[in-house]
C-alpha cells in the first residue's frame, strides 16, 4: 500500500498529469501505472492501438520481466 497509493496520484488516475510540474511529469513517466492510465483513457475514447504503441510496450516488457523473475525464483515444493 506504501508504493501503490502514491502510484494511484502520480499517474493521472486522479489528479491529471498536465496538472502536474515538469519534474513530477518527468518521474511519473516510469511508473508503470501511468502507462496503464494512458492506454485504458486512449480505449475509452475509442484510439486506436497504433496511438499507444509505447504504453503496449512498455506493460509488454513488463510482463515479460515478471514472468523470467517469477519462473526463475518461484518453485512447486
Amino acid at each position: 500500500m506504501a508504493l501503490f497509493f502514491p502510484m494511484i496520484f502520480l499517474s493521472g488516475a486522479t489528479i491529471p498529469l498536465q496538472a502536474m510540474q515538469g519534474a513530477i511529469r518527468n518521474y511519473v513517466k516510469v511508473l508503470p501505472l501511468t502507462h496503464v492510465v494512458g492506454l485504458l483513457r486512449g480505449a475509452w475514447v475509442g484510439e486506436s492501438w497504433g496511438q499507444h504503441l509505447t504504453e503496449v510496450a512498455v506493460l509488454s516488457g513488463l510482463l515479460v520481466v515478471g514472468v523470467l523473475i517469477s519462473l526463475k525464483t518461484f518453485r512447486w515444493e
